[in-house]
């Protein structure tokens, strides 16, 4: 009897399984799926024949760069919207709030999760135009099939075409449990999706989303296309100069490292570099060649006193880095003095701001330009070069590195850097910040900790009150793991452990 009962039931599951609804069969037995991204196409981009083209470092991003002015553009697959720019609104299925892709509901016929969109993400910095603008929806997607794609508007009553508002409102029964996820998918919408607004006048930047059709999963290569970008704007405040801008993609496998976060992939990245030549990360940047600049900046002019060179109060301070890293890190540094304000500072891989016995006299533009090599991938570090009591150091350059903040990103922190971070290991563990002449000279107010700005979670600029800058100025072997901060600094801030901003 058991036996017969054990049959009938295999047999009506065989028949359900087979036959009756292609549900079932994904039930017990679900498709394999790889999950795929777009990347940049360096053969097309190479065909495009610009120079102003490139692709970042973190090799996700295409980059338009003019000098000027600066267009990233970004493809955002399904995996990292869901696990990392809106998790909390990727977890409830169908009647999850993420309103750009499906989150974690499985269609039933398909046995896997469809794209909602194709999503992007498209950053622009303006140096030093007037004024900038951009319309999403006059931007389109072609694909290697022939597709066109529009742009996908806002608000229904401002789009010109389609929009994100319609294409929910279509979608959207009667119930209050529907309408409450369509307010707070729109809330994301108007919080994230660029649009047509006021001018990016100059200093200023705008990141935002932009939104197109699913591709077909036959798609390989697609292009996306910025028609009249906005250059430049007449007496009368109208649109005058505009540029077409075109930014060439392909199909790659998902690797989901790639769109982790910098503080959770660091540790597994340092750990793969430590098995590489070299035993650490610096060995992915041994032979490289990129500029080291000394900043010079104004002091506040005191009555009577000679010409000032406080911002050069330890001259042989750089010099001696240089030639460590040389030595340890198998670089080639380019020594550079750079006035604050001059545009050659954007070529800068890591700036330095020494400073000495006389408050540092900043303008807004010239914060401005610190802001600018910021953007531009460039690092700082600011360092006491002479204890002073003429001005309050640390507070000063602080409030400073806050303003610097503030003209690069909302997304901006400042805070200590934790002693796990990479800055301590990138070429030799030291755990925490060295001795410093501070310690030496038991001066008060010690701070046993960098302070450091945070950007994206990446770390962009250090303020130390250390006088490390002292201790290369005197060249003095028992300084090896002051040398070692410093060749840490290079190593971070040149490898691709720190992404391209």
């Amino acid at each position: 009897m058991n036996l017969l009962r054990t049959i009938l039931f295999t047999s009506c599951l065989t028949f359900f399984m087979a036959g009756c609804d292609p549900a079932y069969r994904y039930l017990f037995f679900p498709p394999e799926r790889l999950e795929y991204t777009l990347k940049p196409d360096p053969d097309l981009l190479h065909l495009a024949n610009d120079t102003s083209y490139t692709i970042s470092r973190d090799s996700l991003s295409v980059v338009y760069d003019r000098t000027s002015f600066k267009v990233e553009v970004k493809y955002l697959p399904d995996y990292q919207l869901n696990n990392y720019e809106f998790p909390d609104d990727s977890k409830d299925g169908e009647f999850s709030a993420n309103p750009f892709t499906y989150a974690n509901w499985t269609d039933p016929q398909l046995g896997f999760t469809p794209n909602r969109f194709s999503v992007f993400k498209v950053s622009i910095y303006n140096y030093a135009s007037a004024k900038l603008n951009y319309d999403p929806e006059l931007s389109f997607l072609v694909s290697d099939r022939g597709d066109i794609q529009a742009g996908y508007g806002r608000e229904e009553k401002s789009s010109r075409n389609q929009s994100i508002e319609g294409y929910f409102r279509k979608r959207k029964g009667s119930s209050g449990v529907e309408d409450e996820i369509f307010e707070r998918r729109m809330g994301i919408v108007r919080q994230t999706v660029l649009y047509l607004g006021r001018p990016i006048f100059q200093g200023d930047s705008r990141e935002g989303i932009v939104v197109y059709d699913p591709l077909h999963e036959s798609v390989d290569r697609i292009k996306l296309v910025m028609n009249n970008f906005i250059t430049g704007y007449d007496e009368n405040n109208e649109p005058s100069e505009f540029v077409n801008l075109q930014f060439f993609f392909r199909r790659a496998l998902l690797n989901e490292r790639d769109f982790m976060p910098p503080s959770q992939v660091q540790d597994t990245l340092l750990a793969a570099h430590n098995a590489s030549e070299g035993g650490t990360v610096a060995g992915s940047i041994r032979g490289r060649t990129f500029e080291m600049h000394q900043i010079r900046y104004r002091v506040e002019e005191e009555e009577g006193a000679a010409v000032q060179q406080d911002w050069n109060a330890k001259p042989n301070a750089l010099n001696a880095l240089a030639t460590f890293l040389r030595d340890s890190l198998k670089v080639r540094p380019n020594l550079r003095t750079t006035p604050i304000e001059s545009p050659d500072l954007l070529n800068a891989k890591v700036a330095f701001i020494f400073c000495g016995p006389s408050k540092p006299q900043m303008a807004d533009i010239e914060i401005q330009s610190l802001a600018n090599l910021i953007r531009r991938g460039g690092f700082l570090f600011i360092d006491n070069s002479a204890f002073s009591s003429n001005y309050p150091y640390f507070d000063q350059m602080v409030a400073m590195m806050q303003n610097i903040g503030s003209k690069v990103d909302r997304q901006v922190r400042v805070m200590p850097v934790p002693n796990d971070h990479l800055i301590y290991k990138a070429w030799k563990r030291t755990d925490t910040p060295p001795r410093g002449m501070d310690d030496i000279e038991n001066m008060p107010e010690k701070r046993n900790y960098l302070q450091g700005l945070f950007w994206r979670d990446q770390l962009v600029a250090v303020v130390s009150s250390k006088g490390y800058s002292m201790m290369w100025n005197e060249q003095d072997p028992e300084f090896q793991d002051q040398y070692a901060l410093g060749a840490n600094v290079i190593a971070y801030a040149l490898t691709a452990l720190r992404a391209q901003q």
